[in-house]
């Protein structure tokens, strides 16, 4: 980990871009999951985006804190978190944080080769708001708290103040 200007700045390696990209690569070019794209998640952030912030940020902090998380898993369950393709903020109900989970884990079942244990982890990300419905697993803590730093940036972002 490198530190700059008071903060941890997270970088991969250029080996480390190199497995990333090669796990994420058949999920992100995939024209099923590119339609991610025109949806916004927040602020200006497509869903699309989000996705591979999260799966970028469970990615390393999986390797600089040496979880022992299998990477595989941890980036295609990230990539497919929030894969419920739809504008939330003019679809569904005001439900959309405690549904969302189980949408994303279906249409990824569905559209996808997912073991049961990514698809667990895709429908436990929004803990602690589905309090019933934890993660169970070194990956699913990392998706969720990866999913919280991100979507904490992309909020502060969209309200920061000139």
């Amino acid at each position: 980990m490198k530190r700059s200007r008071g903060r941890f700045s997270f970088r991969m390696t250029e080996d480390e871009s190199k497995q990333f990209e090669a796990i994420a690569a058949p999920v992100v070019t995939d024209p099923r999951v590119t339609r991610m794209k025109k949806y916004i998640q927040h602020g200006n952030k497509s869903t699309y985006d989000h996705c591979i912030d999260v799966a970028r940020m469970a990615f390393l902090i999986n390797r600089r804190f040496h979880v022992g998380a299998d990477e595989k898993k941890l980036v295609r369950a990230c990539l497919l978190h929030d894969y419920f393709l739809y504008d939330w903020h003019t679809k569904g109900d005001h439900l959309h944080g405690y549904h969302h989970p189980s949408i994303a884990g279906r249409n990824a079942e569905a559209d996808f080769s997912i073991s049961q244990k990514e698809k667990k982890m895709i429908e436990t990300h929004m803990w602690p708001l589905t309090f019933l419905h934890f993660p169970t697993s070194r990956g699913g803590w990392l998706l969720t708290l990866a999913d919280k730093i991100c979507s904490s940036r992309e909020v502060i972002k969209k309200h920061s103040f000139p």
